[in-house]
């Protein structure tokens, strides 16, 4: 111990900066050397750097100060989170941002503008003062930052709460029909003649009641999105979706061996949140012309030899590794590009729905599929054919076959890393 205490305090202050900051507020408390250099900013901003991925600003406080009385306790929060409301759930991206912690609530545009950026908006912020006390913040509402908590639900890191002591400071200043006004235009896009329709009014009107009921006390669950892997024919992620007369919605795309799987984020009375809306069989490879998508009787015929040929190959013995390895099964192709053409055309069936969205003509792949459907409360879901189609690395669509319509899948863009 004596040779370390002999260290230049600038060369002791570097060794202890590879330490853990729980560590490092142990090692200031076994001599005067050591207390000394972990007092040293930089070992406390490699500390947040290496466990939290953030570099504090310049303020009145240390980076000591940030990491012990903030980072240490709330660092947890950092990163994206799902809201727990059924049905509608929610998106919800926690950043590290001039010293304090941002709970950033991201919505999909209004429809059907899948292309244009998520709307956000902010929902609590935790941050010191200037004597290093912890002020929690609500931000929703027209009338300004006011007092929240966040009570921990347990020792996971998997799920935590956020909770508004001041209700009555979410309320708009001119009563309760002019705040749902303002939601429908703000939050959906809708104008008041729109609202006159009575099924769009209940629709909205059950949204904003559930949804103003829960804004005072949210619970969230950790949404983690997996990496990108070199085989996967479109990279793991979150998109914007149509969902007919319930706007636009958010799935996240992932990955289960040879299968797709497209889980709800956000939902509706029909499908909720966290259900898995799109599935998607990537031994199952379609090469169609235009004339064969123009004709909905085409496009069921080869659907179903297609799940024909799947019963039939998997009859046959059809090994694991050829499953795994996502072989087209009834097409004799390979999914991987390289044995497939740069693009195929793509067209909208006779008497399909597309809601004026531009959709692309040409395509990469194309797959079956099914889609998750349900009567209103999500009863008697049962999933129903469809065609999952690729047109590029940040777009895709579904078309539902008995719908008789697509819906268009865009990235979302925004980053939440």
């Amino acid at each position: 111990m004596e040779s370390l205490t002999a260290f230049p305090p600038e060369l002791l202050a570097h060794i202890l900066s590879f330490l853990p900051g729980k560590e490092l507020a142990t090692a200031a408390k076994v001599c005067k050397a050591f207390h000394q250099a972990s007092k040293v900013d930089f070992v406390w901003q490699r500390c947040m750097n290496r466990e939290f991925g953030v570099s504090c600003a310049a303020s009145s406080l240390s980076p000591r100060e940030i990491y012990t009385k903030l980072l240490h306790k709330y660092g947890f929060l950092l990163g994206t989170w799902q809201i727990e409301i059924k049905p509608y759930g929610g998106l919800v991206h926690v950043k590290f941002q001039n010293n304090k912690l941002l709970g950033l609530q991201y919505g999909a545009p209004h429809d059907p503008h899948v292309d244009w950026p998520m709307m956000v908006k902010e929902l609590f912020q935790v941050m010191l003062d200037d004597e290093g006390n912890t002020i929690i913040n609500c931000l929703q509402g027209p009338q300004g930052p006011h007092k929240g908590q966040i009570p921990l639900l347990n020792a996971s890191t998997a799920r935590f709460m956020s909770k508004c002591c001041c209700p009555d400071l979410h309320r708009h200043p001119q009563g309760r029909e002019q705040e749902f006004l303002k939601w429908c235009q703000e939050e959906m896009g809708v104008s008041e003649e729109d609202i006159m329709f009575q099924h769009m009014q209940e629709l909205l009107f059950m949204k904003f009641m559930i949804i103003n009921q829960y804004q005072f006390c949210y619970v969230y669950k950790r949404l983690t999105i997996p990496p990108h892997l070199p085989e996967q024919l479109i990279a793991p992620g979150l998109f914007k979706g149509t969902y007919g007369s319930h706007g636009l919605e958010i799935v996240l795309l992932t990955y289960d061996r040879h299968y797709i799987h497209c889980k709800k984020i956000t939902g509706d009375p029909n499908v909720p949140a966290s259900e898995l809306s799109v599935l998607v069989d990537t031994k199952k490879l379609l090469m169609l012309d235009e004339e064969q998508q123009v004709d909905p009787a085409e496009l069921a015929r080869v659907t179903e030899q297609a799940d024909k040929e799947e019963e039939e190959m998997n009859g046959n013995g059809a090994s694991t590794n050829q499953s795994q390895e996502g072989e087209a099964c009834g097409s004799g192709h390979d999914v991987s590009q390289q044995h497939l053409p740069q693009s195929q055309p793509f067209a909208i069936p006779e008497g399909f729905r597309e809601r004026g969205i531009n959709y692309p003509k040409t395509c990469k792949m194309r797959f079956c599929g099914t889609g998750l459907i349900a009567g209103h409360g999500y009863t008697s879901p049962s999933r129903t054919p469809g065609h999952f189609v690729v047109f590029d690395d940040d777009n895709f669509g579904f078309l539902w076959l008995e719908l008789r319509s697509l819906s268009v899948y865009s990235r979302v863009t925004e980053k939440m890393d």
